[in-house]
């Protein structure tokens, strides 16, 4: 190969080096450049959609904290679950239930045919704070934005 490049006129050796200068530059781009370029722009939408999503993460924890940056506090009562459950469907002025009723002597059970589910979801977490937790729950959808729901909470 060296006899050959010799044999070649100097027109001819600057061709073939500046063949060579651009095939080597062509793999190397080729071979890590692009690579490397193409990987680092999937890296900074990731990321970008990584902090997306731990800014909804923080906006919905500042709405559950609430703007106080405190914790919300649980709250106490000595009445009956069944008692508590009404209280707290009244203040939250939904339609009352189709029953609620006693369900050993720290639980109860609450039957609504038709109830709007954020207001549930309130109420529930509502009554968390209180203490009382959630042992089952069925949920069956009804129309738009209402539900049937069945569900037992004990006091914990």
């Amino acid at each position: 190969m060296k006899e050959w490049y010799l044999r070649q006129t100097p027109r001819d050796r600057l061709i073939v080096i500046g063949v060579a200068v651009l095939s080597v530059a062509g793999l190397l781009y080729a071979l890590a450049w692009y690579p490397l370029t193409t990987r680092q722009a999937q890296a900074r939408q990731a990321l970008v959609a990584k902090q997306e999503t731990l800014e909804f993460v923080r906006r919905g924890a500042a709405q559950i904290i609430g703007s106080s940056g405190t914790a919300v506090q649980s709250k106490t009562s000595d009445k009956a679950p069944y008692l508590l459950i009404d209280q707290v469907i009244r203040q939250a002025q939904m339609d009352p239930p189709e029953r609620v009723e006693p369900s050993g002597a720290n639980g109860a059970r609450v039957q609504f045919a038709e109830v709007e589910f954020d207001k549930l979801v309130g109420v529930i977490a509502e009554l968390e704070l209180y203490g009382l937790t959630v042992s089952t729950l069925t949920i069956s959808r009804k129309n738009q934005g209402t539900v049937s729901a069945r569900f037992n909470m004990e006091r914990s």
